[in-house]
């Protein structure tokens, strides 16, 4: 082969393996509703009382002063590669200009385990981007308005709605 045919040829080569690189992380799944609390408190030992029981582990990542939760990773290891997945909550709130009233949003990120010698072992595992759980996102965005809930809802119903 000569240097004319060569050069072409690696060109495409090398251009088929990078595109095989580490894909883009896919984008987040928010899931988002109106919640009333009384104070900022309130809100924030609902929203770890939430976390709590789907399992996330809670620490440091509760901030008041920035209105945001994030929860520890929640490990689920599998004996085979890419079964293995570990998920992180986000709970995040905006102040709305009604007193007491609060937009909450909640993301539940997932990676998956792509190790293939290893994949029960916690210190070889490589994590992947996985899509985000957006159902999960919606159960704890449920905990959180039911935990909040006063029973008033109820009867703010259209008057037509039966």
């Amino acid at each position: 082969m000569n240097a004319r045919t060569l050069l072409p040829l690696t060109i495409a080569l090398c251009a088929a393996f990078l595109g095989g690189c580490k894909a883009p992380a896919p984008p987040a799944q928010w899931v988002s509703a109106q919640v009333d609390a009384g104070n900022e408190r309130l809100l924030f030992e609902v929203t770890e009382l939430a976390l709590r029981k789907k399992t996330f582990p809670v620490g440091a990542g509760l901030d008041p002063a920035k209105l945001s939760a994030t929860s520890g990773w929640r490990i689920s290891l599998a004996p085979f590669k890419g079964k293995g997945v570990r998920e992180q909550a986000i709970v995040q709130y905006t102040r709305e200009k009604e007193p007491g009233r609060y937009k909450a949003e909640v993301r539940v990120k997932r990676e998956r385990n792509e190790d293939l010698v290893r994949p029960m072992d916690l210190t070889y595992a490589q994590w992947e981007p996985d899509p985000d759980d957006a159902e999960m996102a919606r159960v704890i965005l449920h905990f959180i308005e039911a935990l909040l809930s006063t029973g008033g809802e109820v009867l703010r119903k259209a008057p037509n709605a039966q």
